[in-house]
């Protein structure tokens, strides 16, 4: 388990503080005309809540699955849930705006008016069967946390559909069940007194059902289309660059098309401690890169080759460097970074349309996120 993975929407709290992200607007449109960006780097759609995952579907269409801001008027310092999740739609010839509103999502009250809220819920999105949407929430810890958000907080750590609200996977009773990553032994802490704690963050959908990055239990768990949830590999710790151990905290999965599974994970956030992991169905998961830093999402291109979003470059006295997209040439592993001028400022999620445009959630932290889309 990871402190990290169990919350790390506090640690970006901290960062994002310092480098002055703020609360604004509500959702809007934009034209690229009207933002003093780079080349290539577009904003087109703002005003989003804690926004996160992101699926591209083929005819160009944008899924964004937004966190939302908890319950409003939640008290300072109380965790409350309310119904501020949501997936927000942007192209596809249709109007942009929230398709699915009313999931739940879980917040602390915020301190002062100028904090921004930073939630937990809708972490990633995609198309389900007859109009539905298939919803991973994060967050949920373990059983006896989830408890104490009584029945509003039943969704959270669960992989389930809207509309019909049918879980079709709940990680949160998995990881506090079997904890798969008690091999690694870590051992609990005063501030962390059990090892058990979820924070489910990307899913992938395979031929027979759909695998999960879980944060904070440092592993890959197949959610199959009936039946309970399984371990597909538990993630290593990593280590950092002065040479100490971290743990994986798994963020991005994607699945090619010959099978071969790609996850990401982001190293604790030490600088050098992200790698990209290679898994091919009836092998051992092996190291496909390392060396990157706060890997948060990963994505395939038309050709194959991998796109890995960094959350941040690095930190530093004053906040964290800007975030940065890299793309992986899958047979030679050469890394490079496509510009985006330093625009991006705690991005979390990734996706890449019909035409290899880069599409990325940027300020996920409040309730000001942005939809970009990058043009290499």
């Amino acid at each position: 388990m990871s402190r990290l993975g169990r919350s790390w929407t506090g640690a970006v709290l901290a960062t994002a503080a310092v480098g002055g992200v703020t609360a604004a607007m509500g959702p809007s449109a934009a034209q690229a005309a009207q933002n003093d960006t780079a080349p290539g780097y577009e904003v087109i759609a703002s005003g989003l809540n804690n926004p996160r995952g992101i699926a591209v579907l083929k005819d160009g269409t944008v899924l964004v699955a937004e966190s939302g801001t908890g319950m409003p008027g939640c008290a300072a310092g109380t965790e409350c849930v309310g119904a501020t999740g949501s997936v927000y739609r942007v192209g596809g010839g249709r109007s942009s705006g929230r398709v699915v509103t009313g999931l739940k999502s879980v917040a602390m009250g915020p301190k002062s008016p100028q904090e921004p809220v930073s939630a937990t819920g809708p972490n990633d999105v995609a198309p389900g069967p007859r109009g539905t949407f298939v919803v991973l929430n994060g967050g949920g810890g373990n059983l006896e946390h989830r408890a104490t958000l009584g029945e509003d907080g039943r969704y959270a750590g669960t992989l389930y559909q809207s509309r019909s609200g049918r879980v079709l996977g709940d990680l949160v009773k998995y990881e506090t069940e079997a904890d798969p990553d008690w091999v690694l032994g870590h051992a609990p802490t005063p501030q962390e007194p059990t090892t058990a704690h979820s924070n489910a963050w990307r899913f992938a959908q395979t031929r027979t059902g759909w695998l999960v990055a879980d944060a904070g239990g440092n592993d890959l768990v197949k959610v199959p289309g009936w039946g309970r949830p399984s371990t597909e590999t538990v993630f290593p710790d990593s280590r950092s660059a002065d040479g100490k151990p971290v743990q994986a905290v798994p963020s991005g999965v994607v699945v090619a098309g010959d099978g071969t599974i790609y996850v990401c994970d982001m190293g604790a956030l030490k600088p050098g401690a992200s790698r990209i992991w290679k898994i091919v169905p009836g092998h051992k998961p092996e190291v496909f890169v390392n060396g990157l830093t706060a890997l948060s999402d990963l994505a395939l291109d038309s050709k194959g080759n991998l796109v890995a979003l960094s959350l941040t470059g690095g930190y530093t006295q004053t906040g964290p460097l800007p975030g940065k997209v890299h793309k992986v040439d899958t047979r030679s592993k050469e890394v490079t970074e496509v510009p985006t001028g330093d625009k991006l400022s705690m991005s979390t999620g990734l996706g890449v349309g019909p035409d290899d445009e880069i599409y990325v959630t940027n300020k996920s932290v409040g309730t000001n996120g942005e939809l970009v889309r990058i043009t290499p």
